[in-house]
């Protein structure tokens, strides 16, 4: 894990100028909505397994992440920024316009430039809608005309079962966007590029690099300064009076009318006191109730997004200022999260360890029993006793079981003569001796 944060950081630090990159590297800035594919499109750029690899320093960066790939011998930067989601509070879209001007500010000031925008659109959506139209209006914004040129629209998530029908619709789809939606880009030299091979992971990967390569080929010489750099760099205009900040701020008191308009129709005045045995009353209070509880949520709204208008005042230095304080407190809480993850690892460590141990010395006490002397485990178990006639008259031995006894419990004899073997002590009736065999 710290490997992988070292090599973010790293990438990090060279996008933004602090440690100067090769004067030969290429950064290509990723943008999209959100579920547009832009993480996966990276993955299969770099070949990364996991798509959200390397997004480990994005706490720390406010949603910003740069990817490295090596490419004909040069570094290729890919820069995944977040898309704007425009829901009813506009304080998260105000933190990522603020953190992706920041940093593109910032790079820009350090004299690194962005070579080209890939700005990535889902195809399978049945309708522009909305949200799409106003990222698309945000990407202007942050682009501009000038960088127009080294834009490419890639189309996603195109039909992956070969359904004739539904591979019209999506060409019809593209159509569109070609004519009516992106009609200006593409006459400023921007390009549709289809990322259509994806049934396979193989193919998938294929086409993400067919993508890259090829616009590497198109962009890796040339540079561009991007709308956003230019205003806040150049002219020192705070973020609000920005393109982006335009239109951002336009979305955002869209939003205040309408709910300043909800508010008046719900007519919030104080209700005189009901009868509950008055079922129309009753009901009535219940609305008003209901309506209070919508207002108190409008209310809440409103002063979020009075908040993020509030914000978007800042100056370029401002928002320097408040992002590294932001990413240096990030930094201490993972910073801590990271030492108590380390001390709970060393603690399993240890009783690892430990239960290692306690049955190392429990196989060698097992071990030991089982190699006691030979004599001791003699002396602790049974003797089978066989009784041998010497010889009989015809000279041969005769072999007769006769008991099972111990050591301890065998008599002796005077004369005997004992041997120990495998069988026990065997006794020889004749001559009253034991012998063993």
């Amino acid at each position: 894990m710290s490997d992988i944060f070292e090599v973010e950081a790293a990438n990090f630090l060279a996008f933004v100028g602090a440690q100067p990159p090769k004067p030969d590297s290429v950064f290509l800035l990723v943008m999209g909505m959100t579920g547009s594919g832009k993480s996966s499109f990276i993955a299969d750029c770099t070949g990364r397994d996991d798509a959200k690899i390397g997004h480990d320093l994005e706490s720390c960066t406010n949603s910003v992440a740069i990817f490295c790939e090596e490419l004909q011998e040069r570094d290729v930067y890919l820069i995944d920024t977040p898309g704007f989601d425009f829901k009813d509070t506009n304080r998260e879209d105000v933190e990522i316009l603020t953190a992706v001007a920041h940093y593109l500010s910032v790079s820009y000031a350090n004299n690194v430039s962005i070579n080209g925008i890939f700005y990535l659109h889902r195809i399978s959506d049945t309708r522009i809608g909305s949200s799409t139209k106003r990222n698309l209006e945000m990407m202007r914004a942050l682009c501009g005309e000038d960088a127009f040129e080294n834009v490419a629209i890639i189309t996603t998530m195109w039909a992956s079962d070969h359904s004739e029908v539904e591979l019209a619709k999506q060409r019809n789809r593209e159509q569109e966007l070609r004519d009516i939606y992106l009609r200006d880009m593409i006459a400023k030299g921007s390009h549709i590029i289809r990322h259509d091979r994806c049934i396979t992971l193989s193919e998938r990967r294929a086409s993400a690099n067919d993508i890259l390569t090829t616009t590497f080929d198109r962009w890796k010489d040339t540079q561009v300064t991007l709308q956003i750099q230019h205003e806040m760099v150049d002219l020192n205009l705070a973020l609000k009076d920005t393109s982006a900040g335009k239109v951002l701020e336009r979305y955002i008191r869209e939003h205040q009318n309408s709910y300043e308009n909800e508010l008046e129709q719900l007519g919030l005045s104080s209700n005189p006191p009901y009868d509950a045995s008055d079922e129309t009353q009753l009901h009535t209070q219940t609305l008003a109730l209901r309506d209070v509880h919508q207002s108190g949520e409008i209310h809440r709204i409103l002063a979020a997004n009075n908040q993020a208008l509030e914000a978007m005042r800042l100056s370029l230095v401002e928002i320097h200022n408040k992002q590294e304080q932001q990413f240096l407190d990030r930094v201490s809480v993972m910073e801590a999260q990271w030492k108590e993850s380390l001390r709970q690892m060393e603690d399993e460590y240890r009783l690892k360890e430990l239960h290692y141990r306690t049955r190392q010395l429990e196989e060698q006490e097992k071990a030991s029993e089982e190699k006691k002397p030979k004599s001791q485990e003699l002396q602790d178990s049974p003797r089978l006793v066989m009784t041998v006639q010497s010889t009989d008259a015809y000279g041969k031995h005769s072999l007769t079981q006769r008991q099972e006894v111990s050591r301890e419990q065998r008599p002796t004899q005077g004369g005997t003569r004992e041997y120990y073997g495998h069988l026990g002590p065997l006794d020889d009736t004749e001559t009253g001796s034991t012998t063993s065999v």
